[in-house]
């Protein structure tokens, strides 16, 4: 007996909204070629299950502005998208990708969490960052320097769990103004502070018990500067904790692989594995854990991309630069995705330096 389908059911599948209409794209499937039912019909429909009205989401096109988004699981957060915040805008121009325009905005920053969570701007969660260099035994007494803080999720989340000391630096002028924003909000000014820095004229002063970083080696083109100098402010005893991309052999598509290369905001330099060990190596660091972590990279990505459906079901209808940022965003992890585990590699490095 052939299963019958609700009318509600026929009804989204055949009038899908914004949010339907962005997981098929994630997806790959092209949903104008579905049969439409009558506009009056889908009218009708619409506003019968969205109160505030029917949403059109073709690309990114016709999507009515709307409040900041919220939802009993993920507090309400800030819009600076759509209060036109001349400060941030003027911090969004100050770093500008290959094609002009800012590598990262206030409605990127805000697509950017709704996809991993909030204070986050990757795939990898604070609390997984924390397990990750728990081995280094931090507490109140030892200081962390975190070269990747982006919106400071992670440099938060070390001083609850572990009562340590964190320094938080961000390449982005704007998300580094973000996060500090944000821990002088949570009365963390002090033992997270962030600020903003150029990973290609890394020149920090202090020692630090541990020194972490999460995919920016990959981005930078004088890596043994970045190197040398991340070596000088590791204490005695301290450690290193890398994660980044890596060469893996011969691409299993050139034309993936391109496309990656032309999808990021900024020019890649990743080195293989093999060489980046040896850099860690020539620079008197005892390599104790070299681990290809890609698969897990993989599911992390995927996992959160599955979760945006039931964010996004929750919440009101975000702005349009932000649902535009984040068809962005997913663009680019889409191409991300393509070349992991096929010619490129997440691998988590960790040396110590020695007394």
């Amino acid at each position: 007996m052939t299963p019958q389908i609700s009318p509600q059911d026929l009804e989204r599948w055949r009038n899908p909204d914004w949010r339907v209409r962005l997981a098929a794209w994630w997806e790959g499937y092209d949903l104008s070629r579905l049969p439409r039912v009558s506009d009056r019909s889908a009218l009708r429909n619409s506003a019968a299950r969205h109160r505030s009205g029917p949403v059109d989401m073709v690309g990114t096109a016709a999507i009515p502005a709307a409040s900041a988004v919220a939802s009993s699981s993920n507090p309400a957060l800030p819009d600076p998208a759509a209060g036109g915040n001349p400060e941030l805008d003027r911090l969004a121009l100050m770093q500008l990708d290959r094609h002009g325009e800012p590598v990262w905005s206030p409605a990127r920053s805000e697509g950017a969490q709704l996809l991993w969570g909030r204070d986050m701007t990757g795939p990898e969660e604070a609390a997984w960052m924390v397990d990750s260099v728990r081995s280094f035994g931090l507490n109140p007494a030892k200081s962390v320097l975190d070269l990747s803080a982006g919106l400071g999720g992670t440099a938060r989340a070390l001083v609850e769990s572990c009562d340590t000391w964190v320094t938080g630096l961000e390449a982005s002028p704007l998300l580094a103004k973000l996060a500090m924003d944000r821990s002088k909000e949570l009365g963390l000014s002090k033992k997270a502070p962030i600020a903003h820095y150029d990973p290609e004229h890394f020149n920090q002063a202090g020692s630090f018990d541990l020194v972490m970083a999460d995919r920016i080696l990959h981005r930078v083109r004088d890596k043994d500067l970045f190197l040398d100098r991340v070596g000088d402010c590791v204490k005695p005893k301290g450690g290193i904790a890398l994660f980044d991309y890596v060469i893996d052999g011969t691409p299993g598509s050139w034309d993936s692989w391109n496309a990656w290369r032309e999808e990021e905001p900024m020019e890649v330099y990743p080195w293989t594995a093999t060489r980046m060990a040896d850099e860690l190596t020539q620079r008197n660091l005892d390599l104790r854990i070299s681990e290809d972590l890609t698969r897990l990279h993989r599911r992390h990505i995927i996992d959160r991309v599955r979760k945006l459906a039931d964010t996004l079901a929750a919440a009101v209808t975000p702005p349009a630069p932000v649902l535009a940022a984040l068809k962005r965003e997913l663009a680019l992890w889409w191409a991300r995705l393509r070349v992991l585990g096929n010619g490129l590699r997440f691998v988590r490095y960790v040396a110590m330096k020695p007394a």
